[in-house]
């Protein structure tokens, strides 16, 4: 699984775009192409601060126990991520696949990479105002905070 980041050379090979282009008309850089397999549902007051991030895990490293004051939606755009739940549970997200994290405390998750090369995540944050990216938490009890 190499690096999905694609530059697009040809108008022809943008994408869904339709109608005539001009020679000066910019390329989207296609950073990840997939399908959504968690429901969305996204309603956020106005003034809501909107941030864009990348990151970059290492292979054998991860982010630690945290979790967002608002919605977050990722798009996995190199490796393979693992994120384990507050219950347990673990959620593998190849590239191109799109991940919409838990909203809260209660949604408190840790982020993996255990495959041999870099993980690249795009996220789409939309948080109260004033609030940081991530708050780090404790490991939850039970299954998933013994690791």
């Amino acid at each position: 699984m190499g690096d999905h980041r694609v530059r697009r050379s040809s108008p022809a090979a943008a994408g869904p775009v339709t109608g005539p282009r001009t020679a000066a008309e910019p390329l989207p850089t296609l950073l990840a192409d997939g399908l959504l397999t968690e429901r969305l549902a996204l309603a956020v007051p106005e003034g809501t601060r909107t941030v864009v991030a990348e990151y970059e895990i290492q292979p054998g490293h991860s982010l630690p126990w945290h979790y967002h004051e608002g919605r977050v939606v990722a798009v996995v755009t190199a490796g393979v991520l693992t994120r384990t739940l507050a219950d347990g549970s673990e959620c593998v997200t190849p590239a191109g696949g799109c991940i919409v994290e838990p909203v809260g405390p209660r949604g408190v998750h840790m982020a993996e990479n255990r495959e041999p090369e870099p993980l690249r995540i795009c996220a789409l944050f939309f948080l109260p105002q004033g609030s940081p990216l991530s708050t780090r938490a404790e490991p939850p009890a039970g299954p998933a905070g013994r690791r």
